[in-house]
């Protein structure tokens, strides 16, 4: 699984980062965590706000902190 979290260095990111770590260690999930802070790949993965996550290519969310029920929801797909 791949998981990558997409922000250009803000607290709100950063927190969001923090999160997905936090959900993946705590759930015992095989993933890779991938921090991307290059706003031109960004716009290549599709996302037009900050922060946001992708697991396996799907945005799960964009523009707000997701909940770690999101974060759960999605990695255990």
């Amino acid at each position: 699984m791949e998981v990558k979290v997409v922000e250009p260095g803000c607290a709100r990111c950063k927190a969001t980062l923090e999160l997905v770590k936090k959900v993946v260690e705590r759930e015992k999930i095989n993933a890779k965590v991938e921090y991307v802070t290059d706003m031109r790949r960004a716009v290549e993965l599709g996302i037009m706000a900050t922060p946001a996550v992708i697991v396996d290519g799907e945005i799960i969310v964009q523009g707000r902190i997701p909940s770690e029920s999101e974060i759960v929801k999605a990695l255990k797909k």
